[in-house]
C-alpha cells in the first residue's frame, strides 16, 4: 500500500521551522501522485505543468498549504547544499513537461542521483539509507497517515499530462 513509509512525523507548529535549512514539501501527500517542491533558507522552488515558483516566501507558500488545508509533509534533509545550487537546479527548467521533467526532477539533480531516483519514495528511500533525513513534519494529515502511497511512472506522467490538458482548456476558452 505505501512505497514509502515515516518512522515519525512530528506535528508542524510554526512556519518559521521551515525557513532555515533544506526542506523537501510534499504536498497532498495522500494522493496519487503528491507534488514535490524544496526550500532553502526561507524561498520555496517547484516545477510545475504551468511553470515554476522559484523562490517564493515560505511562509507565502505555507499559508496556501494552510488556507487550501492541503495535507502536506515537510522532510527537512541534512545537506551541504547552498542556496545558488538549489537556483540553478530550477534556472534549466520552465515548466513541469510529461516525459520529459517533473516536480521532482530539479530536486533529484541537486542529489545527483538522477539515474537511480525516478519517483519520490526512491529518493526517501536514498536519503533515508544516507542518513540525511533528519526531521519529518506534517499538518492537515489524517491521524492514521503514515506515508507515499505506491504508484508508478505512469501515473505521474498520467497525471501531468491531465494538468497540462486542463491547462490548454483554460488558454482555449
Amino acid at each position: 500500500m505505501y512505497s514509502f513509509e515515516f518512522s515519525s512525523i512530528q506535528t508542524l507548529s510554526q512556519a518559521t521551522l521551515l525557513e532555515k535549512d533544506f526542506f523537501i514539501w510534499i504536498w497532498y501527500a495522500d494522493k496519487i501522485p503528491p507534488h514535490i517542491g524544496c526550500s532553502m533558507n526561507g524561498y520555496y522552488f517547484s516545477l510545475k505543468v504551468n511553470g515554476k515558483d522559484n523562490g517564493i516566501s515560505v511562509s507565502k507558500a505555507f499559508q496556501l498549504i494552510q488556507k487550501k488545508a492541503i495535507p502536506s509533509v515537510f522532510v527537512k534533509v541534512k545537506t551541504e547544499l547552498n542556496q545558488s545550487a538549489v537556483e540553478l537546479a530550477y534556472e534549466s527548467y520552465q515548466q513541469a513537461e510529461p516525459q520529459f521533467s517533473t516536480c521532482l526532477t530539479p530536486i533529484v539533480q541537486l542529489f545527483n542521483c538522477l539515474t537511480e531516483v525516478k519517483q519520490l519514495s526512491e529518493l526517501l528511500k536514498y536519503l533515508n539509507e544516507q542518513y540525511k533525513i533528519e526531521t519529518v513534519f506534517g499538518v492537515n494529515l489524517d491521524e492514521d497517515y503514515c506515508g507515499i502511497l505506491n504508484y508508478n511512472q505512469q501515473d505521474i506522467t498520467n497525471r501531468l499530462q491531465k494538468l497540462k490538458d486542463v491547462k490548454r482548456e483554460k488558454h482555449i476558452s
